[in-house]
């Protein structure tokens, strides 16, 4: 059979992967970790928490942190932009998922510290009405996802980036499944760390603290949703 010149034969196996179907996968995890997330919000919501049984709560815990493990893990694979700040390049399917993952700690803090911002109260109080209560609470939670996506990235990826570039080299999913369950065992561990005695006292000693410092509260809440935003950073992150 003739050959012909220039016109290299090359095995299916030897092409190189499109990278651009890569990205669109690591997204499409992404957006899965981002539904994960915002179903353990609403497993926060005061009348449907009361309904679940304490080891479903401590799988909601799971499924939260495996949610901020896997969303990190599919960010490492999904391409930056080059100008702006860590929030302006990172791809929208894993900045919402971070934003609603951190809404997520952000609301089981609030709840256990029992802290209010004027009329936005996530431990539900009885004198307000069914739906104004649940209106503050999932506008607060996952209708601000927006100014999270801003924050998430800022707050998390400087932490779990370096193990989500580690476990780049490996195929999508081993990675979205070893940072998942890595951060799924924090989720845990957190969960039964507010049932340690000694740990509900420090947490009686904070409460009483946000109650008497409500303005101090009140700047730092809003330093940590906004400081991540404006910080420079770097590819490292």
């Amino acid at each position: 059979m003739a050959k012909f010149a220039g016109t290299p034969m090359v095995a299916p196996s030897a092409r190189v992967a499109d990278p651009s179907a890569g990205a669109a996968a690591a997204k499409g995890v992404a957006l899965l970790c981002a539904l994960a997330a915002a179903a353990c919000i609403a497993a926060r919501f005061p009348p449907i928490a009361a309904m679940l049984p304490a080891s479903l709560s401590l799988v909601v815990f799971a499924v939260a942190g495996f949610a901020i493990g896997g969303a990190a893990a599919a960010e490492a694979h999904c391409p930056r932009g080059t100008v702006g700040a860590l929030w302006m390049r990172v791809a929208g399917p894993p900045k919402l998922a971070l934003a609603l993952g951190l809404s997520f700690g952000t609301t089981v803090i609030a709840q256990v510290l029992e802290i209010s911002l004027g009329p936005v109260d996530p431990t539900f109080p009885a004198s307000a009405p069914m739906a104004q209560n649940a209106m503050w609470f999932f506008v607060f939670t996952i209708g601000f996802a927006g100014i999270g996506m801003m924050s998430a990235p800022g707050v998390l990826l400087p932490v779990l980036g370096l193990p989500a570039r580690a476990l780049r080299g490996a195929p999508l999913m081993v990675g979205v499944v070893v940072l998942g369950l890595i951060c799924a065992a924090i989720g845990v561990a957190f969960s039964y760390a507010l049932g340690i005695p000694a740990v509900a006292e420090l947490v009686g000693k904070a409460k009483a603290w946000c109650d008497a410092n409500q303005t101090i509260v009140m700047g730092i809440t809003g330093a940590v949703m906004v400081a991540p935003a404006l910080l420079p950073s770097s590819d490292r992150d």
